[in-house]
Order: C-alpha cells, then sequence, then structure tokens
C-alpha cells in the first residue's frame, strides 16, 4: 500500500514541530540514526549522499541546500524507501521535517549576510553577439569555428554565472572579437553595397538552345544535397536582400524540397525555407538574411543526398527540362515516377539576384553617436563617456573614463592617426569585464535590492538576450524604473518588439535541453528516413510550440495537454499525419484520440531522451523529473551494468522488461521505482518519436512484442499510457505551473534556485493560479515580484 506523502506534517500542522519532543533535538537525531544513517553514513552512501557528518551549520548556503533535500525526500514519502523494514510514524516524520525547516528559516539572515557584496555573470555568447549587434549593429558570428569557447550548460541552461567563468583563452578571443567589431563598425573605407545576378538561361544556354532546336527554358536542377552552381560572392560581412525565382516539387512522399543559402566555408546554412512553386508557375522569393564574408550557394538541404551523384548531361550541355532525358546520360537517375510525380523533392532555379552589404540608418545613426564631434580632447572624452554608458550599461566613473582616454593618447604619442586612436580606445572598453560582465551589488555594502541600472540589464536580458534600449537606459538614470507601474509599463512594451525572440527561442531550448537533440545521430539503417531538416524541424516544433502559448497568453497546462502543435510538411510526414500542403509551421488541432499533443510528445523530447538506436525509459523520466517537476533525481550508483542484449536462444524483451528485471536489486529499486514509470508512459514512441505498438527487438525468438506504457505515477496514481500520463500530470496545476515559474527564474537570474527562493516563486505561482497559470502573466508576475529584484 502506498504511504501518503507527508509534506503535511512541515508547512501545515503548527501543532507537530520539533518542539513536540522534550529534547527536540536528541529526538530528531534518534530519527536519522534509526532511519537515515544506515544508507547514507561513512561505508555507505545511496545516492552518493551521507548525512551523519552533514554540517548543523545553516548559515551556510550549501549546507541548507543539503538539509532541504533531505526534507523534499522524507515529506514526499520517498524516504526512508518501502522496502526497508523499519518505517516511522507520520508523528516522527513530522518532527524530523519540523526540525529541518525550522533550522533553514533560522539560518536565512546568516546566509544572507554571508554573500559575496556583487555577484558577476558573464555574458553567454549569444548574447554577446545580441550586444553588439545592438550596440554598434555589427553581426559577430559567435558560433564561427574558433570564434568564441562553447558556453558549459547547467541542465540545458547556459547562462549560469557560477558556471561561465573566466579562460586565458576566454580573454584572448575577447580581444580578437573587439577588434573585429571595431573594424567592421569602422571601416576605413565604408563598403559600398553590390549587386550580382545569376542567370540559368545565360548566353552559353541560349546559343545551345538555337543549335539544339530546344525551345522550354534552361533552369538549373538541385537534387537533395548538392552545392549548386547558383552562387553569390559576399565582399563585405553585412546584411543582403536576395531574390530568387524557382519552383518547388515535393516528392510522391510529399516531401517539400528546403532551399538554403550554404556556406561552404564552415559547412552550414545561413537561411532555409521549405519551397513550394509549380514548374510551370515559378514562385519569386525574397528574403533579407547576414551573410559573412565570402562565397555562398543555393543548396536543396531536403532529406537524401547526391553528393556522389552526377545527372551526367552529356557534355557542354545545361540542363533544360526536367521531364526531358534526351540530353542526359542513359545511366543518369530517373526523377519521376510514371504517374508524373517527382521521386525526389527538387528545386528548379531560374535566376537569382542579390544586393548588399545594405546599409542600415539606425545601426549608422547608433555608430555615430560615439563619434567625437571633433578631434579635442573634450569632444574625445564626451564621446568616450557617451560609449562607456552604453556598452556597459551604467554610468562610468571619471577614472574610468581617464583610463580609456589614456589608450587614446598613448596610440597618438605612439603615431597613430586620431581615428585610428580612438578607435583603439573603443576596443580596449570592449575588452573590459564591465562590458561582457553584468555586475550586481557594491564593493564595501551589503546591498539586497538592484539598483536601477542592473534592473535595466536583468530585465532586457531576460527577455531580449541584449543590452537596454534608450527607453530602459533613461528610466535608470531618473531612477524610476524600481516603481511598479513603471517597471510593469516597461515590460509590457518589451514583451511586444520583436527583440522578444531571443526569449521565446532560448528559454524553450534551455528549459526542454534541446540542444541535446541530434547529440546521438540516428542509426541510418534503423532509421533510413532521417534527416537533417527533420532534426532542425524537431526542435522547431516545440520553440513554435512555447511562442504559440507564450503569445496567446495560455494556460500553463497546455504544455502538457494541449491537443495542438505547431507542424511544417517535414515533421507531418513524420509523423503519419494529414500532409501540409504549404511551407512552414502551423498550428494543427489533433484529432482527439491522437497520443500527441503538448511537449512531452514532441519527436524533440522524444529523441533527445534516445541514443539513436533505441528509446531509453530511464532518461525520459528522468527529463521529466527534471523538467517537468522541477526536481534532480539522485545520481545512480556506480559500476551499475548495462542492460545485456537478450540473448539469441531467449524469448524477444522489451527494454521495460529488462529495466524491470534490472531494477529488482535493492541498489536500484528505490529510484527506478519513481523514475521509470515516467518514462514507461512514453514507450509507444520509438528513439526518434514515432508511434509504435510493437516494440522492435533485433534478438531473441519469436515475434516483437507489445508496447506496454502503463504504469503510475509517484503519488500512485495510475496511468495506461501517455494521453492518461499527461491528464494525470496536469491535474496537479500547482505543481507543474511552480516547477515552470522555478524554471523561468533560473533563466532569468542566471543561478540555480535555493531553499531561500521557494516562498517567493510560491507567491508568483499563486498570484497567476485564479486565472489558469498563464505563460505571459507568470513572466510578468515574475519580474514585478520582490525575487526578481533581489541580489
Amino acid at each position: 500500500m502506498k504511504r501518503a506523502p507527508l509534506a503535511i506534517f512541515a508547512l501545515a500542522m503548527p501543532g507537530v514541530t520539533a518542539a513536540d519532543s522534550p529534547h527536540p533535538d536528541k529526538g530528531v537525531e534518534n530519527y536519522f540514526e534509526k532511519y537515515c544513517f544506515r544508507c547514507h553514513n561513512a561505508e555507505k552512501q545511496k545516492g552518493k549522499f551521507r548525512l551523519d557528518n552533514l554540517s548543523r551549520d545553516f548559515g551556510d548556503e550549501l549546507v541548507a541546500q543539503h538539509w532541504a533535500e533531505v526534507l523534499t525526500r522524507i515529506n514526499s514519502g520517498e524516504m526512508p524507501p518501502e522496502e526497508e523494514e523499519k518505517q516511522p510514524t507520520p508523528k516522527e516524520t513530522g518532527i524530523a521535517a519540523g526540525w529541518i525547516s525550522a533550522r533553514i528559516n533560522e539560518g536565512l539572515a546568516a546566509r544572507m549576510s554571508r554573500r559575496a557584496p556583487v555577484a558577476m555573470y558573464r555574458l553567454s555568447r549569444d548574447e554577446y553577439a545580441n550586444t553588439v549587434r545592438d550596440l554598434l549593429g555589427v553581426h559577430y558570428d559567435v558560433h564561427a569555428p574558433g570564434a568564441f569557447n562553447e558556453d558549459p550548460r547547467w541542465h540545458g541552461f547556459d547562462r549560469i554565472g557560477s558556471l561561465l567563468s573566466l579562460s586565458p583563452s576566454h580573454v584572448e578571443r575577447y580581444f580578437e572579437a573587439a577588434g573585429a567589431i571595431i573594424a567592421e563598425a569602422y571601416p576605413d573605407r565604408p563598403p559600398k553595397p553590390s549587386t550580382g545576378r545569376y542567370q540559368a538561361e545565360d548566353e552559353r544556354a541560349q546559343k545551345w538552345k538555337a543549335e539544339n532546336h530546344v525551345t522550354d527554358p534552361v533552369r538549373l536542377l538541385l537534387l537533395p544535397g548538392v552545392s549548386s552552381g547558383a552562387s553569390l560572392h559576399a565582399r563585405s560581412p553585412g546584411i543582403y536582400k536576395i531574390k530568387v525565382q524557382l519552383s518547388g516539387l515535393p516528392s510522391f512522399k510529399g516531401r517539400l524540397p528546403h532551399l538554403t543559402i550554404w556556406d561552404g566555408t564552415v559547412k552550414r546554412s545561413l537561411h532555409g525555407q521549405d519551397i513550394l512553386a509549380p514548374e510551370d508557375n515559378p514562385a519569386v522569393i525574397e528574403f533579407e538574411t547576414y551573410l559573412p564574408e565570402g562565397r555562398h550557394s543555393l543548396m536543396n538541404e531536403a532529406p537524401g543526398t547526391f553528393e556522389a551523384l552526377t545527372l551526367a548531361l552529356t557534355k557542354d550541355s545545361p540542363f533544360t527540362n526536367t521531364r526531358e532525358r534526351r540530353f542526359t546520360h542513359p545511366s543518369s537517375y530517373k526523377l519521376y515516377r510514371d504517374d508524373g510525380t517527382p521521386i525526389f523533392p527538387m528545386l528548379i532555379v531560374d535566376w537569382m539576384e542579390w544586393e548588399g552589404p545594405l546599409p542600415s540608418d539606425v545601426y549608422l545613426q547608433s555608430r555615430a553617436r560615439f563619434q567625437p564631434a571633433s578631434e579635442s580632447p573634450e569632444d574625445v572624452r564626451k564621446a568616450l563617456k557617451t560609449f562607456l554608458e552604453k556598452a556597459w550599461r551604467h554610468p562610468p566613473a571619471k577614472k574610468e573614463i581617464d583610463r580609456f582616454f589614456n589608450v587614446f593618447n598613448s596610440e597618438l604619442a605612439a603615431g597613430e592617426k586620431f581615428a585610428s586612436a580612438y578607435h583603439a580606445s573603443l576596443v580596449a572598453a570592449l575588452t573590459a569585464k564591465n562590458f561582457y560582465y553584468l555586475t550586481e551589488g557594491s564593493p564595501g555594502t551589503d546591498r539586497e535590492i538592484l539598483n536601477d541600472w542592473e534592473l535595466a540589464s536583468r530585465l532586457s536580458y531576460f527577455l531580449w538576450g541584449s543590452m537596454p534600449d534608450e527607453a530602459l537606459f533613461e528610466s535608470a538614470r531618473n531612477g524610476t524604473l524600481q516603481q511598479p507601474q513603471v517597471l510593469q509599463a516597461h515590460a509590457r512594451r518589451m514583451l511586444k518588439d520583436p527583440k522578444t525572440r531571443s526569449f521565446l527561442d532560448a528559454f524553450p531550448r534551455q528549459w526542454l535541453q534541446l540542444h541535446k537533440v541530434g547529440m546521438f545521430p540516428p542509426d541510418g539503417n534503423l532509421y533510413p528516413d532521417y534527416d537533417n531538416w527533420l532534426e532542425e524541424s524537431m526542435a522547431l516544433e516545440s520553440t513554435h510550440f512555447f511562442q504559440e502559448v507564450f503569445k496567446q497568453n495560455l494556460p500553463a497546462k497546455e504544455f502538457l495537454t494541449g491537443n495542438w502543435t505547431v507542424l511544417n510538411a517535414r515533421l507531418a510526414m513524420h509523423y503519419g499525419m494529414p500532409q501540409i500542403k504549404s511551407p512552414g509551421f502551423q498550428k494543427v488541432t489533433l484529432n482527439p484520440n491522437d497520443p500527441r499533443g503538448g511537449i512531452l510528445t514532441q519527436a524533440s523530447v522524444l529523441s533527445l531522451t534516445s541514443d539513436g538506436t533505441r528509446h531509453r525509459p530511464v532518461h525520459r523520466g528522468v527529463w521529466i523529473y527534471e523538467s517537468i517537476f522541477g526536481k534532480s533525481p539522485p545520481p545512480p550508483p556506480p559500476n551499475v551494468e548495462p542492460l545485456a542484449p537478450t540473448p539469441s536462444d531467449k524469448p524477444k524483451a522489451t527494454i521495460r522488461q529488462q529495466l524491470e528485471a534490472h531494477s529488482t536489486h535493492n541498489t536500484c529499486s528505490s529510484c527506478h521505482r519513481k523514475i521509470d514509470p515516467l518514462g514507461f508512459a512514453f514507450d509507444n514512441f520509438n528513439a526518434i518519436g514515432q508511434w509504435r505498438e510493437r516494440e522492435i527487438v533485433p534478438d531473441g525468438q519469436g515475434e516483437d512484442p507489445p508496447v506496454n506504457a502503463s504504469g503510475e505515477l509517484p503519488d500512485g496514481k495510475p496511468f495506461s499510457g501517455p494521453s492518461e500520463f499527461k491528464a494525470r500530470l496536469a491535474e496537479d496545476q500547482a505543481q507543474f505551473a511552480q516547477a515552470l515559474t522555478s524554471q523561468l527564474a533560473t533563466y532569468a537570474l542566471r543561478r540555480l534556485m535555493t531553499i531561500d527562493d521557494q516562498p517567493y516563486l510560491q507567491q508568483i505561482s499563486a498570484a497567476t493560479a485564479n486565472d489558469d497559470y498563464r505563460l505571459q502573466d507568470i513572466v510578468e508576475t515574475l519580474i514585478l515580484s520582490d525575487l526578481f529584484q533581489r541580489r
């Protein structure tokens, strides 16, 4: 029989506390001795946790966190494990929980007083790029090979201050980046926009047509994975406007061709979109995108690759019509089936035009305000002060201005021209820690509340992933940003700005750990239809889903039980859903009996918790435990044997059956009992998120066994499959809303949430309960909370 959770005793029964014992501490020590120390002592540390020597210094934040974990485990009934012979009475557990709660509360003041007076948070590399863009209008590619180090992650989050350390290699890269950024912002010779055109039917083609009596237009055929001869040369980095006339023909399976601008130097796509246009009625598409310096070509990044295949046209003969075979080699691939439908998704290009780099008046004005009005020392100092305030996101002190003015003077003394000397001082300013660090607090003072400048940066890097704009700076100068009505007005204004797309993309990617999608590439023999565009579409479904929930201000439970999703044609095919006839992503309402809906059954989540060959229920369970419940499961014990393949002379066994046999061991059962059912609920989905009724087992005898996706939640509630599992989770909206609030706060405050943050998180969650925990409401309430404005 399941035990009821005991959280009630610590929070809701003030009559049951440690004081109920004549000797409270002695009674609590007896509790730990009787029920805990036998598994968490010097010789044995289950879950890599030792309790017998855990410090009682609750003024230490790390110690308090460990005790908070103990409190959580005993309150939930997880500890001591049910299989142990000795079980505490509810009153015993209540006394122990009350003692821990009281000690944690008593230590709060001491923990706060021990905090460093100044906290510093290094910008992530994406935030660095966004800041440079908004400061100077320079698109610095932080993801280029050798540009910046990859940021370390904690459960998907790449902006946790304690992890973003500074190494010599970081400093070296900051120097290189600053020089390149200032050189692009203030070049010796501003680049002149240039234009270019590619024409498939050029003079040579027209001559060939006349000689061979061809009347059809000459066109460029792009099969999947082949870099084309249609290329453009970006002589300077910047924003380019590109127009292409082309046809997009889906394959007989419905796969759409996917046009990309391909950077052959770093082997990646710079812009991409699905194309659907009949061959006899081509479309003209137009878009703007950033291009680094160099040559870039059109590519059809659709499923499949033809890098080793040539259509083998006769010598010097352009390809004219995709159905015309008289000018091709007899052994060339057949492109159409007998019914006229293409075998492969194809792009057929008529022409391409480009123009760039395009000047931006906004960016040019932004750069101009940092230039001295004259060569006088007064104007140089004034310009430096303006630049430092914007770049560092707070007013510089006089000695700081002096420091960079001296850089300028030393460059002049060394013989540099005025412009070069001044730009050297700007490079120096971008390599100062005040640029790539967010600083909160003041040396020599114990200040708990952010000042207006710090609050402006916290707000802008939360919602925009970038520096504050002039409106935020103005409120900071006036000292009014901390006023609730002013802060709320800024939050609502900023949420309507297009720059919010940074938050709408970055937060779900970090919360859901989408960086793991594709970490283990699926086995091509098992999943031959898997391709790069499918992989990218998986992550985009999740980010588009989050954006839709946010923009419509839907309840948080939509993440669990929403009867819709956001699909493109590639994902619809992957899911076995009706074809989507138009390019791009669109909201799709699901059939009432469809097991999908919400984020838990999206291919991104299901694939990132797999290993490329098979699904991994334990990893899926851990993911739900962390991302949905907001808890960290204990680490596995050392030297755990991996699951062995089913012997060839034994009946085929599912992974679940193997795990259930594996978890009968005493060292495994307590954790597997909580985690595994959370993953079993999604056993109907394979390693890349496709539905199945039977699990394909390569080894063993007999038929592939049927999937069993039933189980029960840690609180004992049963479920029979993914749909019922999601419904069970949604029954406790408060728990999920508080877990989601904790994830948002972790992202916004750039640190892990502690036991001292829990009351604030509960208040934020409770404030939005009456309206079903709507997502924008949670975000706005978080911004207006004491938690958001505290250091």
